[in-house]
This record gives structure tokens, sequence and C-alpha cells, in this order.
């Protein structure tokens, strides 16, 4: 039995379950208690780089049970540029979109998706914005678990092509709920305490590649507000063990004001409502408000506001000096910078870790906005970006072999009505589209003397075009 503890009212409850709220007030949870054990430093720079090399912290589990897919261990790089723009000569970045699906959460994952299929759990189901979804369909198809994912309306192209891509059951939130699988089947929201557990091992890895030694700031993503509180909670488990040297690190909070209630920030300042884009700071109420209010406070930080502009143009001030390029929300870290200089909450010569939670590639919306600031340029349209990626044109594809088969010249004369398209990329595009598994070759037909391959949509090439329209009207598009 693991001894919880209620983020919000505090109670302390004990339970073998792993999907767990407060029974008194149905708030989120916490594990309590400190380390299995106290490992040393040499024990810890032994062990393999990653998630699972402070396994001491961690719930308990043998090494032929735990489900990995390379997460953690991500670098923490002096970001010299980037401090020379904004005048903070020990600027470092802890890049977090190095992870497998390119978020944090992969932390969290590895830790929940092992002890569910060590429970014998067949399906784990979520409801998510994005990232969350993204890694725990990741993980669940290498632990040869279902997932499904029930989506929000603004969740971006490029998350949900993971979600897909990785063998998840997609259901948009405003569809007919779909009925039970039968499967012993585990509910999954951010504020899970076993997620939490993987995701503090960002603050471990900070201290570790410190030498052992506390940043004076670090700087990270309210969001939820879990990843913050428990990166401070990093830090007091490694204190509590004797493993850092002595200092004082304050958490910096960033939130979006746009998103913020009025009033209602995580510490000081104030906010309006007005919808923002970006989804992962739009938490206007966080599983994790006073959990990370504490620990602000105990580390004498702050939390900090943001604006939607000022976000954006992080995004592609980090990608210009330092070659990282950041969602938005994990860019708001950047954003704060300059203003929590100017009001003494940062100085000039602090060791500052601004924590970088995902790839900017998985926000398609903020490729466009920063393609806005971008030197035009000459490109081919039937040059392939990314290999593997479903954009306007597969989804026109998809569109057209809707309710029937057709081969590719007959494609290709639908999709040249108003594009300039030539059949060389069709075909090209169909190939990735079977490699996908969302099209596939139906047969062949004789057409004027000449056999032609037919291809049709499959079950998941159906179950996409159906989300992807829901998102789209989701999103008045």
């Amino acid at each position: 039995m693991a001894l919880l503890r209620c983020v919000n009212c505090s109670r302390k409850t004990e339970s073998d379950e792993l999907s767990v709220s407060c029974p008194r007030c149905g708030s989120a949870v916490v594990l309590e208690g400190g380390g299995r054990y106290r490992p040393s430093r040499e024990q810890l720079e032994g062990a393999p780089s990653g998630v699972w090399r402070y396994r001491a912290f961690l719930p308990d589990l043998p090494d032929d049970e735990i489900v990995s897919l390379g997460e953690g261990g991500t670098p923490l790089l002096p970001a010299r540029r980037l401090g020379a723009e904004l005048g903070l000569p020990n600027l470092l970045v802890k890049d977090e979109s190095r992870n497998p699906t390119g978020s944090f959460i992969d932390r969290g994952s590895t830790v929940l998706a092992s002890l569910a299929r060590r429970r014998g759990v067949e399906e784990c189901s979520c409801i998510t914005t994005g990232n969350l979804g993204a890694s725990l369909a990741a993980y669940c198809a290498k632990a040869g678990m279902g997932a499904r994912v029930t989506i929000d309306p603004s969740t971006d192209r490029g998350k949900l092509y993971q979600m897909l891509a990785f063998g998840a059951t997609i259901q948009a939130r405003s569809m007919r709920p779909q009925p039970a699988s039968g499967r012993h089947t585990l509910s999954v929201n951010a504020g899970n305490p076993y997620l939490l557990e993987g995701e503090k091992t960002t603050g471990f890895e900070i201290v570790h590649d410190l030498n052992w030694s506390v940043p004076d700031v670090i700087v990270v993503p309210v969001g939820t507000g879990g990843h913050l509180s428990m990166t401070w909670r990093a830090i007091e488990q490694l204190k509590e063990s004797g493993l850092v040297d002595p200092g004082r690190c304050r958490l910096l909070g960033v939130q979006l004001a746009e998103s913020a209630q009025p009033g209602r920030p995580i510490h000081g300042g104030d906010g309006g409502t007005a919808r923002a884009p970006f989804t992962e700071l739009e938490e206007s109420e966080p599983y994790f408000r006073k959990e990370a209010a504490r620990a602000i406070k105990a580390s004498g930080g702050a939390g900090l506001l943001t604006t939607a502009a000022e976000t954006v143009n992080a995004t592609g001030l980090l990608a210009r000096t330092e070659g990282i390029f950041a969602e938005p929300a994990s860019a708001s870290v950047v954003a704060c910078l300059r203003s929590a200089l100017e009001r003494g909450q940062i100085r000039r010569d602090d060791v500052i870790v601004c924590v970088i939670t995902s790839a900017g590639l998985k926000d398609t919306k903020a490729v466009s906005r920063l393609a806005r600031f971008a030197k035009p340029v000459s490109v081919r349209q039937d040059y392939t970006v990314a290999r593997i990626q479903v954009g306007e044109t597969k989804l026109a594809l998809l569109r057209l072999l809707e309710g029937r088969k057709r081969y590719g010249y007959e494609l290709w004369q639908g999709l040249s009505l108003g594009r300039r398209i030539t059949t060389a990329s069709v075909y090209q595009h169909l190939g990735e589209l079977e490699e996908l598994a969302v099209a596939r070759k139906a047969g062949v037909v004789t057409v004027r003397g000449r056999e032609r391959i037919l291809y049709e949509l499959t079950k998941k090439g159906q179950d996409l075009l159906r989300v992807a329209g829901e998102v789209e009207r989701g999103a008045g598009m």
C-alpha cells in the first residue's frame, strides 16, 4: 500500500490503486515519503543515464518489468548566445524535447506504463489536449497495451497524428462516447501520482549535471503545476538524502496571462481571461495550484505571467540563438526572463536553468506563427519536408478515397483541380500513407488496356478523417 497526500486538503490515505484521488475532496494526490533507500553519488553516477538511474526514489520495479523508450538523460545545455542576448551569462537550458515523444511527460509514462503492465492493465485511457495522449499512446504500444484517447477540439494535428501512429483509439470530446472495450482499463490524467513520480526526475538530472549543486533559479512552465512542484520535490529528496551541496534554489513558475484566472495566478500578478492558443499553458485551474504555490513559496521564488505575443517571439529567439525549436508553452520560460531581470526576481550573475518541456514540431500552429516572421524562400510545392507527416495534401487524398476505391491517376486528377502537383508526388504521398497504415492497396483494375492499382482507406484512415473533421469544426475551420 502506498501512502498518499491530498494536494488540496492534505488528508493522508493509503491505497494500492494506480488511479486514485482524495476520498474526502476528490483532489489529486501525491506519494508521501522519500526514497526506498539512500543511494550514494557513486551509485547514481555508475548507473545508466535516464529516468531509471534514480530508481531509489521511484516505485520498486524489477529490471525486466520496466517499459522504456530511452526517456530521460536529456542534455543541460549552456545557452551562451541566448544569454548574451538577454544579459544572463550563466543561462542553461534543460532540453526535454529530446525525450522519445518530444515531451517531459515521457518521464512519467515510463513509470505508469511499467506499473500498469505489471498489474495486468490491458488498456489506458485519458482525456488530453495533446502531449499526455501522445506519450501515453507510445508507452502503451511498447507495453503491448491498448490506448484510448479523448481529445479536445483544440488538440494540435501534430500531436493527434502521433497518437494515431502509435495505434491509439481516438475520440473527440464532442463525439458520442464509444462503448467500453471490456478490458481492464486504467483511467489516467495529468495529476496521476505515479506519472508525477517519473516527472520529478527532471529535477534530479539538473542537480546531477551541475555536479551535485543546485542552480540559483529553475524556470518551469506551470501547466497543471505538477512538473513544477515535483521538480521542487526532487530537490528536497536529494537534500534529505545528503546528495546535494548546500544552496538555495528559487523556482519561477510561468503562466500565460490570457489564461490565468483574474486575481488567481499561481503567485502574484494579474491576468485576463481571453482564450489563448497554447493548450499546454491553458490550465486556468491547475490540479496542483496549491502544491505549486507551496513549492514557489518554500523556494523563495515567484510566479510570472507572459503573453501570447511574447511567447511566440521567445520561440523564435530560442530557435535562432540556440538551435532549439520549442513548443510555445515551453518557450514561455524564455519569454519571462527580461521582465524577471528588470523586477529583480533574477540577478545577472545567477545560474539559471530554463526547462524546455516539449518540442515545437508537436505544435503546427507554432510553425505557422513563426513563418510570418521568416524570410520567404522558394520551395517546390511537391517537396516533402517531413517524410511521414499527414498534411493538407495527404488529407485531401484520404478524402478522395472516402467511400470508394480509386487508382493513382484518378487521384491525381482529383487533386490537380486548384493545385499544382505531379503524379510522382501523388504516388509518394500514397506510399507514405501506406506506411502510416491509413491507406492500402486494394487490388487491380484494367483501365483503357492498362492495369491500375486501386487504393482504399483502412479503418485507421477512417478514424483519422473522422477526428480531423471534428478538430476542424471545433476550431471553426
